[in-house]
């Protein structure tokens, strides 16, 4: 099954936000509560995960992560939290 982790992220003092999505194949299925880590996280090392949407239609399943809220006005901050998921094999669906 497709695992999909989602994770919105804001900056505080901005109006836009966006979404990271990474995908990988795994015969094991999160479900609420469970940590997820990742080396995007960085000092926060894991999210816990608020949601999960199985789409058995699609064979996906969707972990929705809570959002990441940055502390700046600075719409550039929010872009380089972006590129840092990136770097660790994040897509953003939804760019600034």
């Amino acid at each position: 099954m497709n695992i999909k982790l989602s994770q919105q992220i804001r900056a505080a003092g901005v109006n836009p936000y966006t979404k990271v999505v990474r995908t990988f194949q795994s015969t094991f299925t999160p479900q609420a509560g469970h940590k997820i880590s990742d080396p995007a996280f960085g000092d926060m090392q894991y999210y816990d995960v608020e949601d999960v949407i199985i789409d058995f239609s699609e064979n996906e399943c969707w972990v929705i992560l809570p959002t990441m809220i940055i502390p700046s006005d600075d719409i550039e901050d929010l872009r380089d939290a972006v590129r840092e998921y990136r770097s660790h094999g994040w897509e953003c669906p939804k760019p600034v």
